[in-house]
């Protein structure tokens, strides 16, 4: 039989293995199921024996009981003592008006146990025939463990033994039964090969089995009795052309030599098909003792090329993906190409289309050859004419095709054909084992590689999981920043002007105003608000103090009022009543918008760089990816509020965000790793709630622990997907939005950390995640 492999067991051993196998489990049930039932046959036998001492002694010890003959008593103790099944004995005497009194036996080295049965007895006693029986005492029988464990014992040898020859027995059985099923009939097979020759191709292999029976040994069976009678029908048609020659010899000598001629090549090629059966056997042997498929290929090529006229010679396989056939031998004349691929919706690939349908082909067509993609290593010294491909199948599998190529038309007749048919299929074992190996070899060097990989992946997964999100914000973070520039520049414009203006009428203002009103007109200009008024605010201001001034009789009331709300000296009316009835309060007025103006400005500047230099450094803080993986102590807020910075032009539009922060100390960890963290936590809040809801963030110190909680008002995690939520690659997004990576990166930081994370989620009402961090020394 053909080995799997060089370092494989054959499928005789293999199977024998596995009878013995079976027959040491069934041994091994057979044994245990026996022994309890031994175990619960002893116990049984125990509590028989515990029954009949009860019933034996029920009345001889109830009478000496109650004539108080404690000798008999004591005789009839000693008596059953002797049981060997009983461990214990206890006589309780209860008269009615004196003490209980108490006899016990104990079997030397006994033990109350659980699983020895025992019995209880109330004893009573009848003085005379009709009276009523009264209770003298009580009888307490317990059963021996260690009795019901020896003959355990010796029950198990004995089931042992037994089930052991029976096993065997059953193994002696199995296995000969394989041998009459399949051995033999395997070497009938082999030395009816052996001894085939011309002179016996009448006799057909027959065997001694069911002919009803169809499977692989039938079919061998079915195409060697074929081969030998097509072999057969060719001498007995060579038979008739010489019966036909001898009766027209005087009529046809002309054509003698012809015919004589065709004799001996048919002769030639019938001796060269027995030579070539015994080739094609040890062909079969040569290729299945190898396990690289390169050298199976040239092996399987150089015994093509000195059984059939072939110019080209290709082998290809079908990859691990299914999707591509790998040309890993391409020959022709003589010229080995480099390997390539032949994707399986290949629309003019012969070896595709052989492949695709399964079945021979036989192609004549030069057109259709020239046609089908060839390496472009090789440059083809004449066109190929003829073309035969043959599908590889192991275990009813396709795992590639086999092709043969001639310039010459018709190259390939039945017997090449034939020979091709035989060669392939133990081309296709021996590929099939060589893959096999080759996959068992890779995967053991992508196993050891596989660590390594990992570490690196995991560093580099996080990394350019950060990177993923901050590109997410760059729109936001733009916007953010050019808000603040456009103040910067719209501001800039405004103070020109109004610096302008203001120096403008300074001078000439200052020459009018009395010393008194110079003051009254810089306190105006300093007043400095506590906050900035919104819209609304503004325009009730401006609504209440226009009633002021038209009460006072103030011109432009309306306009003169929205002056001093912007210059926020509305709560101050009467102390600058003098200036707006100045003969020059539009100056003063004007004036004092413009330099006001100039300091509103100046601070819109400042708080608009100020924000700019906040986004800045957050992104140079979230960017940041620390090389050394050294822990140093941060604080967890630093953190969060860098990654809410980031998230602040998602954030401040219809967002609500709470904090509650405890003033807990440092944690050593790693700080950006904990960004990234905080990162993907906020951006799954925001995206839960639409962007639309409640954003909330705690810091609190538990015990040694310290604990962030990020909730949302968002949608909530359905309670059957929510085990599923940090495995990797799982995401609930649409395709294109989410790589299903962020949770299972979150959960691998965390436990870096030795942390932990839990998720609290109702569909409907949100969402929260709970981060706890030990604290640690640093490394």
């Amino acid at each position: 039989m053909p080995r799997i492999g060089q370092s494989g067991l054959s499928l005789g051993s293999r199977i024998v293995l596995a009878t013995l196998a079976f027959c040491l489990v069934f041994t091994l049930a057979a044994v245990a199921i026996k022994t309890w039932s031994a175990w619960q046959i002893n116990l049984a036998a125990m509590r028989a024996e515990l029954s009949l001492i009860e019933q034996v002694y029920q009345h001889p010890l109830s009478k000496a009981i109650w004539e108080m003959d404690r000798e008999t008593l004591r005789t009839h103790l000693a008596s059953a003592s002797k049981v060997s099944s009983l461990g214990q004995i206890v006589i309780t005497i209860t008269p009615e008006q004196r003490a209980a009194e108490t006899f016990v036996f104990t079997q030397p080295g006994w033990q109350a146990s659980s699983i020895a049965p025992s019995r209880q007895l109330i004893l009573s006693y009848h003085p005379f025939s009709g009276a009523a029986g009264q209770q003298v005492g009580k009888l307490v029988l317990s059963g021996d463990e260690r009795v019901l464990w020896a003959r355990l014992r010796s029950e198990v040898a004995a089931i042992i033994w037994t089930q052991g020859i029976q096993s065997l027995l059953l193994a002696g059985f199995i296995m000969l039964i394989f041998n009459r099923s399949v051995t033999v009939h395997v070497q009938r097979i082999a030395r009816h090969l052996a001894q085939l020759n011309p002179d016996n191709l009448n006799q057909a292999l027959l065997m001694p089995r069911d002919s009803s029976r169809q499977d692989e040994l039938s079919m061998l069976v079915s195409g060697v009795n074929n081969l030998q009678s097509n072999l057969s029908g060719y001498l007995q048609q060579k038979q008739q052309y010489e019966e036909e020659l001898a009766k027209h010899r005087d009529h046809l000598a002309d054509r003698v030599w012809e015919r004589t001629a065709e004799l001996f090549e048919a002769n030639k090629a019938l001796a060269s098909s027995a030579d070539t059966l015994r080739q094609l056997g040890d062909i079969g042997r040569e290729l299945t003792t190898s396990l690289n498929p390169h050298a199976i290929c040239l092996t399987l090529y150089q015994h093509l090329r000195a059984l059939l006229p072939l110019d080209a010679f290709t082998v290809a396989l079908l990859a691990s993906e299914g999707d591509r056939l790998n040309l890993i031998y391409y020959i022709e004349d003589g010229l080995v190409a480099d390997p390539a691929i032949l994707m399986l919706d290949h629309p003019s690939s012969l070896s595709v289309r052989a492949f695709r349908e399964e079945q021979e082909l036989i192609i004549a067509d030069e057109a259709l050859i020239e046609k089908a993609p060839s390496p472009e290593s090789i440059k083809p010294s004449a066109p190929m004419r003829s073309v035969v491909l043959r599908p590889l199948i192991v275990n009813s599998q396709r795992i590639g095709v086999v092709s043969i190529q001639s310039h010459t038309a018709n190259a390939f007749q039945e017997r090449e054909l034939e020979i091709l048919r035989s060669i392939a299929v133990y081309a296709a074992i021996a590929l099939a084992n060589a893959t096999a190996y080759a996959a068992a070899e890779a995967s053991r060097e992508q196993t050891a590689n596989a660590l390594e990989n990992l570490r690196q992946a995991q560093s580099q997964l996080i990394q350019s999981e950060k990177m993923a999100a901050l590109g997410q914000l760059i729109a936001g973070v733009a916007h953010e920043i050019n808000t603040p520039i456009g103040a910067v520049k719209s501001s800039g414009k405004n103070i020109a002007d109004s610096l302008s203006h203001a120096l403008e009428n300074l001078p000439r203002l200052f020459q009018r105003l009395t010393e008194i009103d110079q003051q009254r007109f810089i306190q105006l200009i300093s007043y400095k608000p506590e906050h900035v008024l919104s819209r609304r605010e503004e325009r009730s201001k401006v609504r209440i103090l226009n009633q002021e001034l038209e009460a006072e009789n103030i011109e432009d009331a309306h306009y003169k009022a929205g002056i001093l709300v912007q210059l926020h000296a509305e709560s101050s009316l009467a102390e600058y009543l003098p200036l707006l009835q100045h003969p020059d309060h539009g100056l003063i007025l004007d004036t004092a918008y413009s330099i006001s103006s100039i300091v509103s400005n100046t601070d819109n500047i400042n708080f608009a760089v100020e924000q700019v230099s906040k986004i800045i450094f957050a992104l140079k803080s979230f960017s940041r990816f620390d090389h050394e993986g050294v822990s140093t102590e941060a604080h967890l807020k630093d953190g969060l509020e860098t990654v809410l910075t980031i998230y602040q032009n998602q954030i401040k539009q219809n967002i609500e965000l709470i904090r509650h922060y405890e003033d807990i100390a440092p944690i050593v960890c790693f700080p950006d790793e904990l960004n990234q963290v905080w990162t993907n936590l906020i951006h799954n809040a925001l995206q839960a709630m639409q962007y639309k809801g409640v954003l909330k963030i705690e810091i609190s110190r538990t015990a040694n622990e310290a604990r962030v909680a990020i909730s949302d008002s968002g949608c909530g995690i359905a309670e059957h997907i929510r085990p599923k939520i940090f495995d990797a690659f799982f995401t609930t997004k649409p395709i294109g939005e989410g790589s299903g990576l962020g949770l299972d990166i979150v959960k691998r930081i965390i436990h870096k950390h030795q942390g932990r994370i839990e998720v609290q989620s109702e569909v409907g009402l949100g969402t929260t995640f709970l981060i706890y961090l030990p604290y640690l020394r640093p490394n």
